[in-house]
């Protein structure tokens, strides 16, 4: 089996946190919300139309609040991070 190389390598980030970083500097808390329920939202309804089976529609909500927790938890760590390094900036400052 081949080895697909990570997004991460190919955008050349070394590390999670860089990753988030980076992800976070594109969008806002409140883009990813906006954003992941209009995919959420696509689906149902293209699939609807198509009669989605009730298993299937669990299946994506799962995913869906899921990615949303996973989405968050990143944005709090990031934060969390980027206050800390401003602290440090600050008292190297004074």
């Amino acid at each position: 089996m081949t080895r697909r190389p990570s997004r991460m390598e190919i955008n050349n980030l070394e590390t999670p946190y860089e990753a988030i970083y980076h992800f976070f500097s594109s969008f806002t808390l409140e883009d990813c919300r906006s954003n992941l329920w209009e995919l959420y939202e696509r689906y149902v309804m293209s699939y609807s139309a198509e009669g989605t089976d009730h298993e299937g529609a669990s299946s994506i909500l799962f995913f869906y609040t899921h990615t949303e927790m996973l989405i968050e938890a990143a944005w709090l760590i990031n934060n969390k991070r980027l206050r800390k390094k401003r602290g440090r900036i600050n008292k190297n400052h004074k």
